[in-house]
């Protein structure tokens, strides 16, 4: 398994794990049932955009192993969209989304991202 996929799959796990709670916190604590779901989609979204943009590394890693020539971008608008929806439905609904929740968490892949990087660097290779 590359250091690609490897990525990808703790990022898989630890999104999924982080959804799980925040959506049990939602369940469980209807005061912060907003900022629950906020964070929710915001991590998602950021999820999203990290998978994207990895699939898009691979292409680019592809095309320049087998010296293709076709011209390939990172996928910078398509990323920008989808966190400006997620903020425009938090924004659109503020009774289900909190707004300033969903802007925050837009982050959150890329920080468990570098936790991830220095949980690996840390452990010896087998």
């Amino acid at each position: 398994m590359d250091e690609l996929s490897k990525y990808s799959r703790a990022l898989t796990a630890g999104t999924l794990g982080f959804l799980a709670l925040c959506f049990l916190g939602g369940a469980l604590l209807p005061k912060v049932q907003s900022i629950m779901l906020g964070i929710a989609l915001g991590s998602a979204v950021s999820w999203i955009n990290a998978v994207y943009l990895s699939r898009k590394v691979r292409q680019v890693l592809d095309a320049a192993v087998n010296g293709g020539s076709k011209r390939l971008n990172m996928g910078f608008l398509t990323r920008t969209a989808l966190a400006v929806l997620a903020v425009f439905s938090a924004m659109k609904f503020p009774q289900h989304l909190n707004v300033y929740a969903v802007a925050g968490s837009l982050v959150f892949a890329q920080f468990l991202l570098l936790f991830i990087g220095i949980r690996f660097s840390r452990k010896p290779e087998a």
